[in-house]
């Protein structure tokens, strides 16, 4: 377990700008990171940001030319743009750490590129959009999405390929230093001590006393439903996959202990209910997985989430039996002894990188902890119980409406006997796809 002032340091690198600090005792590796509560969700058009950013260069160095010098540095550069967040980051040797910075931060601080390259670009993206109208997983990501989400899913809000054809170069490049004007925060892990790199941090980002706060983050909840929605999209594969879905409430750390023993119960494994139930005993699926997954941050829904893949002809029979797995739970204590055991032995023999420590400080905050939250999760599964995982299993699974999307052949799928099991809606591919 992680201790405070011991395994890492939250300091304030500047006004609303916090710094997370990891010691690195094995090596003189870094890695550094800024971090911006900005993403698609607030500004779409970051997606397109990102992707030129990668082909872009600086007032002093050509793109080609400073790639050789992050070359010669021996540092790496990433800039990834998640729904609500945007991380800028480095990795590198520490001797190298300042001039590193100074490059990434002049890449960044004003990025030079050209009309030639984002029209390359976006060929390569709208080449991109299309092929993944032919790709089954693709396109069972964006049948669920829409069973979940209806006309909000993110695949649906996406830039329309007229957007990203209309759109200019200064535009896109103008949005990257302008992430910098919102509160943020700086994570370092490596040999320095946190002073040296506050003090050389400094030297190269100046921030002002009015940065912006980000705006509010866009946290998505599935539609309300009834009954049993499953939704289909015919494509000659030879699998079917299948994907049920349904909401829980939002996060709650009382349910961090019993959730994780129900996954590693029911379905994480080859020794999950649903991996033997399905897989092994009645041979309907060639892979079958579930768990409950705990929202991300506090007001973050949570989501029963379980896949199927099995064959066409086997799709119904397949789905009934997984159904009737989720709502109708198989009791075993020799089952769940395995599964308590397993998470025991995860918090006992669990090791964490100093290189993953300031993110996962960061992970904590967001979920409304104040310090590493296992020992008390640790306390709680020691004495939890057979009994606390069936009441939450009651509580929080049994029963529930569910999403169903299933991507396969229709000529072997019965639609008839599929509507049995809910409602059922062919949809084309167009239909769960932005234009």
């Amino acid at each position: 377990f992680l201790e405070a002032g011991v395994d890492y340091q939250v300091a304030e690198f500047a006004p609303n700008v916090p710094i997370y600090y990891a010691h690195n005792e094995l090596n003189d590796l870094f890695t550094f990171s800024i971090n911006i509560e900005v993403g698609t969700e607030q500004n779409e058009l970051l997606s397109m940001a990102s992707a030129l950013l990668d082909k872009a260069g600086t007032v002093d160095y050509p793109a080609e030319e400073l790639q050789k010098q992050g070359y010669r540095l021996g540092s790496d550069f990433s800039f990834s743009v998640g729904s609500n967040e945007t991380q800028i980051s480095i990795a590198g040797m520490d001797p190298q750490f300042e001039e590193s910075l100074t490059l990434m931060l002049s890449l960044i601080s004003d990025p030079q590129s050209d009309a030639q390259t984002l029209e390359d670009l976006k060929r390569t993206v709208l080449q991109a959009r299309a092929d993944q109208k032919e790709n089954p997983a693709v396109i069972s990501q964006a049948l669920y999405l829409y069973n979940r989400y209806g006309d909000e899913s993110p695949m649906l809000q996406s830039l329309t390929s007229e957007q990203i054809r209309s759109v200019d170069a200064p535009t896109l490049l103008a949005l990257i230093p302008q992430l910098l004007e919102y509160e943020h925060s700086i994570s370092y892990t490596g040999s320095m001590p946190l002073q040296t790199v506050s003090e050389i941090v400094s030297n190269h980002h100046q921030t002002g006393s009015d940065l912006m706060t980000p705006p509010a983050e866009k946290l998505m909840f599935a539609r309300e439903i009834q009954d049993n929605q499953i939704y289909v999209i015919d494509r000659d594969t030879a699998q079917a996959q299948i994907r049920i879905e349904f909401p829980d409430t939002t996060y709650d750390p009382a349910l961090t202990v019993p959730s994780s023993l129900y996954n590693n119960y029911f379905g994480s494994g080859m020794s999950s209910v649903v991996f033997q139930e399905l897989r092994e005993a009645r041979a309907l699926a060639y892979s079958a997985a579930a768990r409950y997954a705990q929202g991300g941050r506090q007001d973050a829904e949570n989501l029963m989430l379980g896949v199927i893949g099995t064959q066409n002809d086997k799709a119904i029979d397949a789905l009934d039996a997984f159904v009737d797995l989720i709502d109708n739970m198989p009791q075993s204590f020799e089952r769940f002894a395995d599964a308590y055991g397993s998470q025991i032995n995860d918090y006992r023999t669990a090791t964490t990188s100093a290189r993953q420590v300031p993110g996962m400080v960061r992970a904590w905050q967001r979920l409304g902890y104040t310090s590493d939250p296992r020992p008390e999760q640790f306390a709680q599964l020691q004495s939890a119980g057979f009994e606390d995982m069936l009441q939450f299993q009651q509580n929080h699974v049994a029963g529930r409406p569910k999403f169903i999307s299933i991507v396969g052949d229709t000529d072997r799928i019965d639609l008839e006997a599929l509507s049995r099991l809910g409602t059922v809606q062919t949809l084309s591919v167009d239909d769960v796809f932005v234009e």
